[in-house]
């Protein structure tokens, strides 16, 4: 039983697992590959968002528009991630014309609130990770990520992926 659920405009379900799907008969039009997995997520609904909470619209793709900060965001693999892995997945997205980075350490902190959601955050940014990286380094072994349980700013090595997570984001101002 797949874990997440979206529904387009027209009733069609799509489907994926934790943000992954390996069906190839899966009715997604956009995919963004990886060298381990395939992330499918339905095409975006501009016109029509599924769900508005407070200053985030939600669309049926998983993007959430933060209309306070003209920020786009989307939750990467609800799994234990490393830096690279992280860096890489970004790299790799296209959905709904491409254009996504890691955030900076400002941008995650715009998310935070305290006492929202299980993860201090929109529950909309679906994630079980309570650290989230940047893409801001230090040195060249080390990189920044937010810690959404306490609310600060920390940094760790590049290779770790205890409860580190990744999400994407893009300006928008339309």
């Amino acid at each position: 039983m797949p874990e997440s659920l979206y529904e387009d405009n027209e009733s069609h379900y799509f489907y994926c697992r934790s943000f992954f799907a390996n069906d190839e008969s899966s009715h997604v039009s956009t995919t963004a590959k990886r060298d381990d997995y395939k992330i499918r997520v339905p095409p975006t609904f501009r016109s029509n968002p599924a769900n508005r909470d407070g200053v985030y619209l939600v669309f049926a793709n998983g993007i959430v528009r933060d209309t306070r900060m003209g920020l786009e965001w989307l939750a990467g693999p609800d799994k234990n991630t490393t830096w690279d892995e992280a860096n890489s997945w970004v790299q790799s997205l296209d959905i709904d014309g491409g254009g996504w980075r890691m955030p900076t350490l400002d941008e995650l902190e715009s998310l935070y609130k305290k006492g929202t959601g299980l993860r201090n955050m929109t529950p909309h940014l679906k994630t079980r990770g309570w650290w989230v990286w940047s893409g801001e380094l230090e040195g060249s072994a080390e990189a920044r990520s937010f810690s959404f349980g306490h609310g600060y700013r920390g940094y760790i090595f590049r290779g770790n992926s205890c409860n580190e997570r990744v999400f994407a984001v893009r300006s928008r101002s339309d």
